[in-house]
């Protein structure tokens, strides 16, 4: 078959790319090695429970997903914004301050971080939400550790809140993800829904 490109993987950025061809009728051809697409976003069917593969979750604000996905065919649910964290024994809830401020509030009251760290959390996602992503990606660069350090935050919220959110996010505990990436996940995360498909992540691809 002639093709005028040649795609490797039909991962969502393969997809993506396939996607632009089609619209522009540029032949190509797509090549991938596995049974299925989607790379790493895959949806498994058993016994009539849908269960996705490792931590999947999906933001509406991605810029580029909004361009390419129909997100009313996906059926999206939302999650509450805000997370659930384990601490001392019991379950404890971090609201968003900017969704749920009356939430938020109860937040103040919980042994995640000190007081000082919760008025942080509001200025740093406010910081992570100014100007466009452009800028966003030509500030200053360091670790997202040493980011969060630097911006005040006391290791006790560092390791109750930040380390096990963010370093889930990128599948690194050690949190040397460039600053960038932090404030561009911290930025997706506050200004978008948070949400699954109904038919699982694998819907996706």
């Amino acid at each position: 078959m002639n093709a005028d490109v040649l795609i490797i993987g039909a991962g969502l950025a393969g997809l993506s790319c396939a996607k632009t061809l089609v619209d522009y009728g540029i032949d190509f051809l797509l090549l991938e090695a596995s049974e299925d697409a989607g790379g790493r976003i895959r949806t498994d069917h058993v016994d009539g429970f849908l269960l996705d593969r490792g931590f999947q979750v999906f933001s509406t604000a991605y810029p580029e997903a909004k361009h390419i996905l129909d997100y009313s065919a996906l059926e999206l649910h939302h999650f509450f914004p805000g997370a659930v964290i384990r601490c001392l024994g019991e379950w404890h809830r971090m609201s968003d301050p900017f969704r749920h401020p009356f939430q938020s509030l109860q937040s103040l009251f919980t042994p995640i971080g000190t007081l000082s760290d919760k008025i942080r959390v509001a200025t740093f996602r406010h910081r992570a939400g100014t100007g466009t992503l452009n800028d966003l990606f030509q500030r200053p660069e360091t670790s997202t550790l040493q980011h969060l350090k630097n911006f005040g935050f006391s290791s006790l919220m560092i390791e109750r809140f930040f380390r096990p959110f963010l370093g889930g996010v990128f599948l690194d505990p050690e949190l040397q993800t460039s600053s960038r990436m932090g404030e561009f996940a911290l930025r997706m995360f506050a200004s978008g829904d948070i949400s699954l498909p109904a038919w699982g992540m694998g819907a996706i691809p």
